[in-house]
């Protein structure tokens, strides 16, 4: 599950990396395989693959391969006599050069050494669910590792965050390409290679989904057809084999699609499905266009295949504070939201007791097959058709049963810019979230940074950024989550579970960002390819529901009774130096001793709670861990 290696300058330089690959297998340590030549050593553990070539080549693959039989076709006379992914990865080295990745589909990471050049490449897909770290040292030499805890093994790594990289992350902003919270670790950023040569590293992008053609097919069936036939193609990459599925099923259109169409193939191989949907256990306030107990659409899905074992969570299944301890010494980022984890973390638990292997989901879904449109007023009117913004409008009204007010203040977000738009909303009693209410950073630190104006401009929000091109908005959503794979890893870690997720397949993905904008907000429906292709597979109930789904509705009973944990907690990042520099401690404080109890789950007050103070401590916790204060 596993890679790792080493290269020098020096070929003669002793390069061990038992310690790497002891700290990195999950399994006993005899299942790690090692390969060396002058001035290379790799590492592989777990199930990960460890291939060599003639001529002083060798390739280690982490993850899935999904295009094997293409890429195999391709090579023609150069396929290699054994078809494993690790020798495709070499072989499609020797063809295509460092491009060799673009011709790779899947879910993976990878490292191919040519012997030839003395030259390293280290790659990963676009989704970037299989995460790879590299580290070069004074001498030119690297590093390079599936988690930073391989790196650190012998010492030699500093272990230092970088402060620039925390206030992004607080924030909420997209890290600089290839950085990381450590300073001198990069990490292979999804669909592009890091080429080490000559004690030289440089990066170099391979998927460039920016400059892919808009997608025309005629005929408006076309389209959800296509994703449809898509996304099949991708759940049945992610199936493959004897694993035991299970997957996240809430009582949206992202999961239950995944969900469903798995469900299908399975039945068709007599093979079942675990579902897990998690749900309220206590009473919560009720959210104008949200629904926070997603049971019931959930169980709607469940009961049209007789394949699928549905299993209810409880929201509140495991105290808070200790699945910010245990989850936070897995990974290797923070914890982004505790409320969401407890329960996110409560049905790996629950998958791992009934043996499920891979858990799939449906993350990516709302930036691919059921992205809403909603750029699409904004995009008429960029192109100099504000007749066809107001008519799209119109028709959103009429499907979403709008009031005028609603319909205005579509309109002031389509027309004006973001600063009056805020004013507006402030001046008629609907303020839209600020910079301040969902970043608990120390005002020092924010007046350090040099970023106040960039952060009051872009409040939390991708689309404030991306200047109503809906292509390059999906795009930074899916640059701002490229640490998903650290999630994943640390559930691999944890349960032994790999978490796969069809709705970011790379094929899918490109697809849905080619289809024209029009198409996802059909006659003013919003996420209108994703309800059309799911129509007769999915209850009309799941389909037709215009209000969003509200996960971790009934977060306030599990955060009252962690308060006093959480105070704990604060005390402690007192005594952490950087904690101490970077976070408002003070306000976290405050709003600890303020915590009104079930009150909390008030709309107004819930930002505060679950995003502000949470993302804090829990950066705060993971900061003590890097520091070395884990007590």
């Amino acid at each position: 599950m596993s890679i790792c290696g080493r290269t020098a300058t020096d070929p003669n330089a002793p390069l061990p990396i038992d310690r790497m690959a002891r700290a990195l297998a999950i399994g006993s340590a005899r299942t790690v395989r090692q390969w060396g030549a002058a001035g290379v050593r790799l590492g592989a553990t777990d199930d990960s693959a460890l291939a060599t070539a003639p001529g002083g080549h060798a390739a280690l693959f982490d993850g899935q391969l999904h295009n094997a039989v293409e890429v195999i076709a391709a090579l023609g006379a150069d396929a290699p006599v054994r078809t494993e992914p690790a020798y495709l990865a070499i072989a499609a080295w020797l063809r295509w050069g460092v491009d060799f990745a673009d011709r790779l589909i899947g879910d993976y990471a990878c490292a191919v050494w040519d012997g030839a050049a003395r030259r390293l490449v280290l790659a990963t897909d676009p989704g970037e669910a299989h995460t790879l770290f590299h580290w070069i040292d004074p001498n030119g030499d690297l590093r390079f590792a599936s988690e930073t805890l391989g790196l650190w093994a012998d010492g030699d790594v500093p272990r230092e965050l970088d402060e620039e990289r925390v206030f992004e992350w607080l924030a909420l902003l997209p890290m600089a390409p290839g950085r990381t919270l450590f300073t001198g670790i990069d990490r292979v950023t999804g669909g592009t290679a890091v080429v080490w040569e000559a004690g030289v590293a440089r990066s170099t992008r391979w998927w460039r989904p920016e400059a892919l053609p808009t997608l025309r097919l005629g005929n408006d069936a076309n389209y959800p057809q296509a994703v449809l036939a898509c996304m099949e193609q991708a759940i049945t990459c992610r199936i493959a084999g004897d694993d035991r599925i299970g997957s996240h099923l809430s009582g949206g259109l992202d999961s239950s699609a995944v969900t469903a169409l798995a469900a299908r193939q399975l039945a068709a191989q007599g093979r079942r499905l675990t579902a897990f949907t998690a749900a309220p256990d206590h009473d919560f306030p009720a959210t104008p266009g949200r629904f926070g107990d997603e049971w019931g659409h959930a169980a709607a899905v469940a009961a049209m295949h007789a394949n699928i074992d549905h299993v209810r969570i409880a929201n509140d299944a495991a105290p808070l504070a200790e699945v910010l301890d245990h989850r936070t010494q897995a990974q290797d980022v923070p914890l982004m939201n505790l409320s969401n984890m407890v329960w996110a973390d409560a049905i790996e638990r629950a998958a791992r007791d009934r043996n499920v292997t891979v858990l799939l989901t449906g993350q990516m879904g709302n930036m691919s097959f059921s992205y809403d449109g909603g750029q699409l007023p904004a995009m008429h009117l960029r192109a100099g058709r504000p007749d066809r913004m107001l008519a799209t409008l119109l028709a959103v009204r009429r499907h979403q049963r709008w009031r005028w007010r609603t319909l205005l203040g579509a309109l002031a977000d389509a027309t004006l810019p973001d600063r009056l738009t805020r004013r507006l909303r402030r001046m008629i009693g609907r303020p839209a979230i600020a910079f301040d209410d969902f970043c608990a950073v120390s005002p020092d630190f924010l007046h350090r940074s040099g970023r106040a104006a960039e952060m009051d401009a872009y409040a939390g929000d991708l689309r404030n950024l991306a200047g109503a091109d809906s292509r390059l908005h999906r795009l930074g959503v899916l640059k701002r989550s490229g640490f998903r794979g650290d999630f994943v890893t640390a559930t691999r870690r944890l349960y032994r579970i790999d978490t796969r997720d069809p709705t970011m397949d790379r094929r899918l993905f490109e697809l849905c960002l080619q289809i024209p904008e029009d198409q996802y907000l059909h006659n003013g429906v919003h996420r209108a390819v994703a309800r059309r292709m799911m129509r007769g597979i999915l209850p009309d109930a799941v389909v037709d529901e215009r209000r969003k789904g509200l996960q971790a509705a009934d977060w306030a009973h599990g955060f009252g009774q962690a308060v006093p944990a959480l105070g704990a907690e604060v005390a402690r990042l007192r005594e952490s130096a950087g904690s101490a520099r970077w976070l408002d401690l003070d306000r976290l404080q405050r709003s600890l001793d303020a915590w009104p109890g079930a009150d909390a789950a008030a709309r107004d007050m819930s930002v505060e709670y679950t995003t502000a103070v949470s993302r804090a401590i829990a950066t705060g916790r993971f900061i003590r861990k890097v520091e070395g204060g884990n007590a």
